[in-house]
Order: structure tokens, then sequence, then C-alpha cells
């Protein structure tokens, strides 16, 4: 078993196109689009805690609650916060007195496949949002939490707290717990190769001879 600090030193190594070609070699769910960088650029990686969010103002008889306050309270530091929203919902599913919380409990940053909100806010403390979406518009009678510290699902890829997230500008890959180790060894020799062919071209080497066949098959390997 791999230990939990060296997984996340070892993801923060890598980028979400090495894990995504990992993942597909593996036969697992490749890197999620669309939820780019919102505040601050750079790569966030650590292992997630929850939130499910629901349409509407939240169920007659329940205990007032802002969505996602519990689950910055249960996450360690260092770890992510993956937000299932509504998408295409035009509500902030996220905001910036959030974004402070977060940041003062160490949190590595936020995912969500919906809107945040107070982006301004969350990019003058260097706190990292990514986000399908912005908005202005406030969550109040337009979304509920529904769950934290359950499994979420952002596209096709179901996550659970414990599992691990890396996110830069390209996408976002969530790898499960049990998943990880095997990953990581695709992906660190995948990363290896693209270095060398790095090289090569910076070298000066034809990038016709450098993208040929061997690129082709890298994954088959």
């Amino acid at each position: 078993m791999v230990a939990g600090n060296d997984i996340i030193a070892r993801l923060s190594r890598l980028d979400s196109c090495a894990l995504s070609d990992a993942m597909d070699k593996l036969g697992l769910p490749p890197a999620l689009s669309g939820m780019p960088p919102r505040t601050v650029p750079g790569r966030i990686t650590g292992r997630v805690m929850t939130v499910r969010l629901a349409e509407g103002p939240p169920p007659p008889g329940t205990a007032p609650r802002h969505l996602c306050s519990a689950a910055i309270e249960a996450a360690a530091a260092g770890d992510i916060l993956l937000i299932q929203h509504i998408p295409g919902l035009d509500a902030g599913g996220w905001g910036g007195i959030l974004s402070r919380a977060a940041r003062a409990r160490g949190l590595a940053g936020i995912i969500t496949d919906g809107a945040a909100r107070d982006i301004d806010e969350a990019r003058e403390i260097a706190f990292p949002v990514f986000a399908a979406a912005t908005t202005a518009r406030t969550a109040r009678g337009r979304l509920h939490e529904a769950e934290a510290g359950g499994p979420v699902t952002l596209g096709r890829v179901t996550a659970r707290p414990g599992d691990y997230a890396l996110a830069d500008g390209s996408g976002v890959v969530l790898i499960a717990a049990a998943d990880i180790a095997r990953v990581l060894e695709a992906a660190e020799m995948i990363a290896a190769r693209e270095a060398a062919m790095a090289r090569d071209v910076e070298a000066g080497k034809p990038v016709s001879q450098v993208m040929g066949a061997d690129y082709e098959h890298m994954l088959h390997r």
C-alpha cells in the first residue's frame, strides 16, 4: 500500500494529461473537461471531501444549514472539496465566505461541475476554484445541500470521500482510492516517456520522428 503523503507528492509531480492517458491505458474513466481554474492558475491535488447539491429550496422541516459548510468542517487540511452541482443551473453553489472558510481550514481548493460566485473575492485570497461556470446569482431558493460526505457524480465519474483528485488548466481527474497505485505507476511511465520526447524535440530531432509510431502506441505498452 502506498502511503497517503507519498501519493499526494507523486500526484503533484504529474498533470491531468498524463493521468488521463494512464486512465485510458487502464480502462478507467479519463479526465473531465469544462471545469477550468477560475481564480488562480496552477494545479491542485488532494483527497476529496464531497457535497451533493439539489435543485430548489430545502425540504420542509429540514434544519437550516448553509450548503458546503459541514463538508468544510469535516475536511482535513489539504483536501479538495468536490461538489456535484446541477449543470446548467444559474446559481452559485460556492461563494466568497465559503472560500475564506475553506482557505482558513487549509483546503487545497474546490472542484464543481456547476456555477460558483464571488470569484473576484476568491482570487483576492488566492483560493483555487475550478468550476464549470461563474455567476452572481445566489443559491437561496435555487439550491440546497442534499448530502455531504456521500458519493457524488461529475460527468460519468463517481467519487467518494477519500478518493483522489487533480485539477489543472487542462482538466480534472478523479481517481478511486483503490486504483491510485496502478494509476500513478502508469502515469509516471507516460510522463517519463513524454519528458524524453520533449528533450529530443528541444535538441533538434524532427518532430515527425519524435511523434511517430512510438507515441501513437504508447498507451498499449
